[in-house]
């Protein structure tokens, strides 16, 4: 059968355009739709068929592009010029983040969190600031928007940003491998007296390497000193928060973190550390578990001691706990309150619990333990 070859109409000159438009959109965010037109057979139909391709290469192209945007501004390719600084220091922030649906996302950003601003705009009176987080559940870095005062942004040279920071560490962290896949979350911490110290929380996940490092500022530089290192593994992801309090009402800051820990496949948790930074050095005023789960081993008979917080961590025990701040004095001290249940062997519920509340006041020195 011999088909009749029709030349090119301009709805259809249209439609390879809008062909091209779709094969352009990146192949890793969107479907991509490819049309053949030439050769059509001859038919009755033929407005019809040209006019549902038409629409759905307008469909495709509606589609795909907001979601070419959504990923070029979730991974960005190269470094991104960073125009200023916002230091998180009167409280947290939500910060506004792109979901894999599009749909917009609220993370709370802790307090003390110092965030590289990369772009500014303003929607519906309100200024808005784009900035990159790391995000410590997760692992990974986030680009978001957070409402700002212009008066609260920094010179784009007050901090040195990802490059120069990790130069200054040097080794492994000169490597292109280890620096393309290093992460750092910058916090500002206050000291009772001299300039305010540069803490960052440094993480190359692919290599299980993570790091407290404190960066002191001396003639127009920040140098690295003391690091505290973070275990980090497959099975225990470094710190799952950290964030700056002022708890001793004397104008400087504390370090507040949670860090999880392993001991055996059924001993594990999280601990709240409280430190400061003394003489450039991190010294641990306070430290509870938050989560403790203990059923690697058990007791010939259970029993609960006394006072109640000594059963946290026990064997044949699972702790869950809180830990919340309450003003004392000048400063604030730390309350734990959760419940410790009790396990025996051959039981999969608890076969008893007791409930815990207390305070751990500041003795000068230290905040009172929990057990």
């Amino acid at each position: 059968m011999e088909y009749l070859r029709i030349p090119l109409a301009p709805q259809k000159q249209k439609l390879r355009e809008l062909s091209t438009r779709a094969e352009l959109i990146p192949r890793g965010s969107v479907y991509v739709a490819k049309m053949c037109l030439s050769n059509l057979p001859a038919s009755s139909t033929i407005g019809n068929v040209m006019k549902t391709r038409m629409l759905v290469a307008l469909l495709v192209v509606a589609i795909a592009l907001p979601w070419a945007a959504a990923a070029k501004e979730k991974n960005p390719t190269g470094p991104r010029p960073v125009i200023g600084w916002l230091n998180l220091q009167s409280g947290s922030r939500n910060l506004m983040v792109s979901g894999s649906d599009l749909q917009k996302v609220k993370r709370k950003l802790t307090q003390g969190l110092l965030l590289p601003v990369f772009k500014t705009k303003e929607s519906h009176g309100t200024e808005l600031a784009q900035v990159g987080a790391f995000n410590l559940n997760s692992g990974s870095s986030e680009l978001g928007w957070v409402e700002i005062q212009s008066s609260e942004l920094k010179p784009p040279d007050s901090y040195p940003v990802d490059s120069e920071l990790l130069r200054s560490l040097g080794d492994p962290y000169l490597e292109d491998f280890t620096a393309e896949h290093t992460d750092i979350s910058r916090f500002l911490v206050r000291q009772t007296e001299g300039p305010q110290l540069l803490l960052c929380y440094v993480v190359t996940m692919p290599l299980s390497m993570a790091k407290l490092v404190i960066f002191t500022p001396s003639q127009g530089k920040f140098l690295p000193g003391a690091a505290l290192n973070i275990p980090i593994s497959e099975m225990q992801g470094g710190m799952t928060s950290l964030e700056i309090r002022d708890l001793l009402g004397d104008g400087s800051d504390c370090v507040v973190t949670k860090e999880p820990f392993r001991e055996q496949a059924e001993t594990f948790g999280a601990h709240m550390l409280i430190r400061k930074l003394l003489a450039g050095q991190f010294q641990t005023l306070w430290q509870a578990p938050v989560q403790f789960r203990n059923l690697s081993q058990y007791t010939p008979k259970m029993q609960i001691l006394q006072p109640p917080e000594k059963n946290i961590g026990a064997p044949g025990t699972v702790t869950t706990g809180e830990v919340t701040f309450r003003a004392s004095g000048k400063g604030q001290e730390p309350v734990w309150k959760g419940k410790v249940e009790f396990f025996v062997i051959g039981r999969d519920k608890a076969v008893d619990s007791v409930s815990i509340e207390k305070a751990c006041p500041w003795n000068g020195q230290e905040f009172a333990p929990l057990r």
